[in-house]
């Protein structure tokens, strides 16, 4: 094209058609961009989805903070300590004969007051040493007598009394809120944990997301080297290192909503934490007040999780539930479960209105219950090949 004139107006026009054309495209693909005043970009798409932004941001900086200035009074260090066999030797390292014993640190973890006379909810596995003796530290110094009370039969929870210098329990502390409600749990949900990192750093908060539900897990305590099945646990990555095991895990309301007991040692962002409702914890309050023990609800029924694999063997057309073990004693005499007419070859696939399948178990719907608390069950029973509605009241163990 050699006339400069026709040449600039055919530019101007391509450019004009082209900007034309890009905005229709976009509006069609259900953007429309702006910027706002603080030079963030945002956008909304046609469904009215929310976008994150900068205030967003820092408004979810200051809740942490807020959240982590709250609960930080109400989380204590639990330092175990213990005496330890000392040995003189002669110059040359040949002989050791023992010489008497010292007192030393041997371990920590970390607890949450759950009332105001001092009461620390701890796992039962850092507190577990009954030649151990427990100091409990608070955020500000404070350092108190811990007397472990109770622990739990069903999971990795036990009880500790506080006491002042004078054998005293304390009657000032600000105890931890809990989720009404665990089941209103989801994925991505975001936290917050708070705890006596690698029992040396008090009080280290990090912050994470739900990574799964319902998880499953059998975990060992490398200083009594036994092992524990774990299951409706809830999957975390928020960082957590030795010594957090007691760490509160809390939601951006300022409620625990489990305690965190476990990490895969051969991985990272991988936490398992117990789940923890107003309900349940008040109830472990309550007996422990008034037995000086933890009793939990129970059934009275031994089973296994169904799997595909196990339902082709017995050719069974269920794949999923809590089998009734073919066993003797797989009904407790007088238990709730006999009380039922529940037996053995029996399948509970749903309790209290949650399907017992992808790791969820009837142990996990009862733990959150109270003994007489009424369950309905939905149960496949063998002797009918039906399944059928049956309603049990929880018993005391």
């Amino acid at each position: 094209m050699k006339n400069p004139t026709i040449l600039f107006v055919l530019t101007i026009l391509c450019a004009f058609f082209t900007t034309l054309f890009s905005n229709i495209l976009l509006q069609d693909m259900g953007y429309t961009g702006t910027r706002n005043t603080t030079g963030t970009v945002t956008g909304q798409d046609t469904a009215g989805n929310i976008k994150i932004d900068t205030a967003s941001i820092k408004n979810l900086s200051a809740s942490v903070k807020s959240v982590a200035k709250k609960l930080s009074p109400s989380v204590v260090s639990i330092i175990i300590s213990k005496d330890v066999q000392t040995y003189k030797t002669d110059p040359f390292g040949f002989f050791y004969e023992p010489s008497g014993t010292v007192r030393k640190q041997i371990g920590g973890g970390t607890g949450f007051f759950v009332t105001k006379e001092g009461l620390v909810l701890t796992n039962k596995h850092v507190v577990s040493d009954p030649q151990a003796s427990y100091t409990i530290i608070t955020a500000g110094g404070e350092e108190f007598t811990g007397k472990v009370l109770a622990f739990d039969p069903t999971t990795d929870l036990a009880m500790v009394q506080t006491y002042d210098v004078d054998g005293k329990k304390l009657a000032d502390r600000e105890p931890v809120s809990f989720v009404n409600d665990t089941d209103t749990l989801e994925v991505g949900d975001f936290l917050i944990a708070i705890g006596n990192a690698l029992a040396e750093f008090k009080n280290t908060v990090t912050f994470g997301v739900v990574s799964a539900l319902g998880r499953t897990i059998e975990a060992g305590d490398m200083g009594t080297q036994e092992t524990e099945l774990l299951t409706g646990l809830i999957q975390t990555d928020a960082a957590i290192n030795p010594g957090n095991s007691g760490w509160p895990l809390v939601n951006l309301d300022g409620k625990v909503i489990g305690i965190n007991t476990a990490i895969a040692s051969n991985a990272t962002g991988l936490g398992f934490a117990i789940p923890l409702s107003e309900k349940e914890v008040q109830y472990l309050i309550h007996s422990v007040e008034k037995s000086g023990t933890i009793k939990r609800a129970f059934v009275g029924v031994r089973t296994t999780p169904l799997t595909p694999d196990i339902a082709k063997s017995l050719n069974l057309t269920i794949t999923f539930g809590d089998l009734i073990v073919n066993s003797p004693d797989a009904i407790v005499a007088k238990s709730p479960a006999e009380k039922a007419g529940l037996m053995s070859g029996d399948i509970i696939t749903e309790a209290a209105g949650t399907a017992l399948r992808d790791g969820i178990t009837l142990r996990d719907i009862v733990k959150d219950k109270v003994p007489g608390d009424e369950i309905t069950l939905k149960v496949w029973r063998k002797k009918s090949g039906k399944e059928e509605i049956v309603k049990l009241t929880l018993g005391e163990q």
